[in-house]
């Protein structure tokens, strides 16, 4: 069982401030940095360069995470599939970028086939079908299309239970498990991820284009929690998206995750 931790758009920076960067080298293989869930927060394509240059040198993986985007997410990551296409000729197996855009899953075909590509939470719903109790693969022809793109590895979230799959039945729907990995986030599942954030994001109607919005990234400063009175446990906000945490281990042990084709478990320390 592979091991990583999610340091998103805050990067190598947050572990050299805390001090913990000889201690999380020791205990994860995977570190997944960059925007993963609004494209106000991508970095620069500098930043995504010298961040898998940064882990790489250290002996550890790295995958870089990238968000939903409009045009001018588009524009900015093509700019970074370029730079990262140059790393990869050298770091194959070390190196992963994971989309959550069908449009930038084309482009980095396009710009950098190079790169070994993940399918992010917020698209792995075009191949598998997830909630609390199952974990099903829809068909093998999804599976066959996003394999034709490079994509072999999907990432999702806990659920704080065992779902139940259907890999055992993987020949009627058209599929070899062998043919899927999957990435699993813990302890929070992202709920559901909006256009704009409450935190301090203008409203944006559906005749302006998000390339003439000021974010000042005020998301960054913290998260909030808040209750519902349908939903039993805490919400938490963060910029864009609404989580919920699951801090309790819902599984006996690795082997129980690997027959469900879960190979790499990504600890977040923050939402």
């Amino acid at each position: 069982m592979e091991t990583g931790i999610r340091l998103a758009e805050r990067g190598s920076a947050w572990l050299l401030e805390n001090g913990g960067l000889d201690e999380a080298l020791r205990r994860f293989a995977w570190f997944c940095c960059g925007a993963e869930f609004c494209e106000n927060l991508l970095p620069k394509p500098e930043w995504y360069a010298r961040e898998a240059g940064f882990f790489l040198e250290r002996g550890a993986g790295v995958c870089l995470l990238t968000p939903p985007v409009s045009e001018k997410g588009l524009k900015a990551l093509r700019q970074v599939f370029r730079r990262l296409a140059r790393l990869a000729r050298g770091n194959t197996g070390r190196l992963e970028v994971t989309v959550n855009d069908l449009g930038a899953l084309q482009l980095a075909r396009e710009t950098a086939p190079e790169l070994s590509l993940n399918a992010g939470r917020l698209i792995y719903d075009n191949v598998l079908l997830a909630d609390r109790r199952k974990l099903k693969v829809l068909n093998g022809e999804a599976v066959r299309l996003f394999a034709s793109l490079g994509v072999r590895r999907f990432e999702i979230s806990t659920t704080g239970r065992q779902q139940e799959t259907n890999f055992g039945d993987a020949k009627a729907y058209g599929f070899r498990p062998a043919d899927i990995s999957l990435t699993l986030h813990y302890p929070y599942l992202n709920l559901t991820s909006g256009r704009a954030c409450v935190t301090g994001m203008p409203d944006i109607g559906p005749e302006d284009s998000p390339a003439g919005v000021a974010c000042f990234r005020e998301c960054e400063a913290c998260a909030f929690e808040l209750s519902h009175p349908s939903i039993n446990e805490p919400l938490t906000v963060k910029g864009n998206t609404v989580f919920l945490k699951f801090p309790a281990r819902f599984y006996r042990n690795s082997d129980t995750l690997r027959r469900r084709r879960i190979d790499r478990l990504v600890y977040s320390p923050f939402p």
